[in-house]
C-alpha cells in the first residue's frame, strides 16, 4: 500500500492520479478535506495530535510525506517518520523545498529538519526539493489576477524556474515505486526560468487581457496576506524565500524530472495556455 500524506493538496492529489495511472494501490491520508477519488481508500489524521496516525500506516508499503504550513510543522512530520518506521514502511519519499539545504530561510530551516529525521530514521528515502509550484498562480495569485489584472508580490521581478505540480507528482510516483532514486535529494524545476513579467505577459496572451507584475513591500504583503496565514513568522518567511532566490542564491535549472521519468517538464506557456480561463473575470 502507498500511503500519500497531504492527498488533497496540490501535489498529494496529484501524486494519487499518477499511482492510479500506474495501476497502484493507495490510501489518501487527509485531516480536513477528503481527497480525489483516485484514492482507493481514505484515512484521516491530525498530525498536531496523532491522532489516527498508526492506523493510516497499516500495511505501508510506501509513503508520501507531504504538509501544509503548522505552527509546528517539523514535529508533525517527525511523527509521520517515526510511524512509519514502526509500520514497517520501506521507503518513504519527503516534499521538501528547494534550496532546504542552505538553511538560509524560515521555510529551508523547517524542511531541513525534517529531511534530517527521515535521513536517521534507517528507512530508504528520496528527498524532493521544488521550486514554485505553476498552480500557485491559480490558487495564492488566481484571484488578484482575476479582478484586479495584477500579481504582486514582495520581490523585484527576477526569474524563476516554476514547476508544474503534476511532473512533481510524477518524479514522486516513480520514487515511491523504485528504489533507483534512493539517498538522494532531488531538485525540481521546469524546463526554464522565466521572470515574473514574462509569465504574467504569458497569462496576458492567452486571455486577452492586460495582466502586470508589480513589487510591493515586505509590510504591504504582510497585511495583505496574515489575515489567511498560519503566523506572521510563515507569511515573512515567503518574502525572505523570495529575496532569497531574487539574490540568485537557488537553483535555477534541473534535469531531475527528465532523469527520473524520462519525460520533459512541462512549460509555463503549456501551462498558462491550458488553464487561461482560470484568470478570466
Amino acid at each position: 500500500m502507498h500511503v500519500i500524506f497531504g492527498s488533497s493538496g496540490v501535489v498529494g492529489s496529484a501524486v494519487l492520479t499518477e499511482l492510479h495511472r500506474k495501476g497502484l494501490p493507495a490510501r489518501g491520508v487527509y485531516r480536513s478535506r477528503r481527497p480525489p477519488h483516485h484514492a482507493g481508500e481514505v484515512a484521516r489524521v491530525d498530525l498536531e495530535t496523532g491522532d489516527g496516525l498508526d492506523a493510516s500506516l497499516a500495511g505501508a508499503k510506501a509513503v508520501f510525506l507531504a504538509t501544509g504550513d503548522m505552527i509546528d510543522q517539523v514535529a508533525a512530520e517527525l511523527r509521520v517518520v517515526e510511524a512509519a518506521r514502526r509500520a514497517g514502511a520501506r521507503r518513504i519519499v519527503k516534499l521538501s523545498i528547494m534550496s532546504a539545504e542552505s538553511e538560509a530561510f524560515f521555510y529551508a530551516r523547517i524542511h531541513r529538519a525534517i529531511e534530517r529525521g527521515v535521513e536517521a530514521s534507517g528507512l530508504p528515502y528520496t528527498l524532493l526539493r521544488p521550486g514554485g509550484f505553476m498552480q500557485n498562480f491559480i490558487h495564492y495569485y488566481g484571484h488578484a489576477i482575476r479582478t484586479e489584472g495584477v500579481l504582486r508580490l514582495p520581490c523585484h521581478d527576477f526569474e524563476e524556474n516554476v514547476i508544474d505540480a503534476r511532473d512533481i507528482a510524477r518524479v514522486a510516483a516513480e520514487c515511491l515505486s523504485s528504489d533507483r532514486f534512493e539517498g538522494e535529494a532531488l531538485t525540481l524545476c521546469g524546463p526554464a526560468p522565466l521572470s515574473y513579467s514574462a509569465m504574467v505577459a504569458e497569462i496576458s496572451a492567452r486571455t486577452g487581457r492586460n495582466v502586470t507584475f508589480a513589487s510591493i513591500s515586505a509590510e504591504a504583503f504582510r497585511a495583505s496576506m496574515l489575515p489567511y496565514a498560519v503566523s506572521q513568522e510563515h507569511v515573512d518567511g515567503i518574502s525572505a524565500m523570495l529575496r532569497f532566490h531574487q539574490e540568485g542564491r537557488g537553483t535555477k535549472t534541473s534535469d531531475a524530472v527528465f532523469d527520473v521519468t524520462g519525460a520533459r517538464p512541462r512549460s509555463f506557456q503549456d501551462f498558462a495556455r491550458e488553464h487561461a480561463s482560470s484568470w478570466l473575470p
